[in-house]
C-alpha cells in the first residue's frame, strides 16, 4: 500500500464525556493538541501518517489491532479516531468505531478503505462514521478530513 501525498491542514474541537480515569478536554492546558487514535494494521502506512499528523500539530497514538485500539483509547482520550476498514484482526475499523462511538458519542469517526461499496458505506453511516478516506489519499485531503470532521473546516465531503 502507498503511503498518502503530501499536503497540510490541522483543526481543534473539544469535549469533555471521557471515560473513568482519562484527562477531559477541559483538564488540557488551553491550546492542547487534537487528539487523533490511528487504527491499521499496514506499519509503514500507519507510522507515515502518524509522522505527518505529528507535524501538523496533532497529537498521535497508533494502534495495529481493534482490541489495541479500544485500550488505548481509554488511556488516550482522542478527539478523532481514524481506522482502516479491513483489519487483519478479531475486528474491522467499523466495529472499532462502533464501540468506541458508544462509549464516547462526541467521538468523531473517519474510515479509511481501499475498497469502497454502498454497503460498506450504508453500515458506516448506520453506526455514524463521520467521513470516508479513500486509499490512496492525500495528506491535504486527511487534514481537510479531520478538520470537517472536527467541524471548523469546509463541510464538503471527504474524498
Amino acid at each position: 500500500m502507498t503511503p498518502p501525498e503530501s499536503g497540510s491542514g490541522s483543526g481543534s474541537a473539544g469535549w469533555d464525556e471521557r471515560s473513568p480515569g482519562s484527562t477531559s478536554r477541559s483538564d488540557r492546558p488551553p491550546k492542547a493538541a487534537i487528539r487523533v487514535l490511528i487504527v491499521d494494521d499496514e506499519p509503514t502506512y500507519r507510522e507515515y501518517l502518524e509522522r505527518y499528523l505529528i507535524r501538523d500539530g496533532l497529537e498521535v497514538r497508533t494502534a495495529e489491532t481493534g482490541a489495541e485500539a479500544i485500550r488505548l483509547a481509554r488511556e488516550f482520550s482522542p478527539d478523532v479516531l481514524l481506522a482502516d476498514w479491513m483489519l487483519r484482526c478479531e475486528m474491522h475499523g467499523i466495529e472499532v468505531g462502533e464501540v468506541l462511538r458508544n462509549q464516547w458519542p462526541e467521538l468523531r469517526i473517519l474510515l479509511m478503505t481501499g475498497f469502497p461499496t454502498t454497503d460498506l458505506e450504508a453500515e458506516a453511516t448506520r453506526v455514524g462514521i463521520d467521513g470516508f478516506l479513500e486509499k490512496p489519499f492525500s495528506l491535504e485531503d486527511l487534514s481537510a478530513a479531520i478538520r470537517r470532521a472536527l467541524g471548523t473546516g469546509p463541510s464538503s465531503s471527504a474524498a
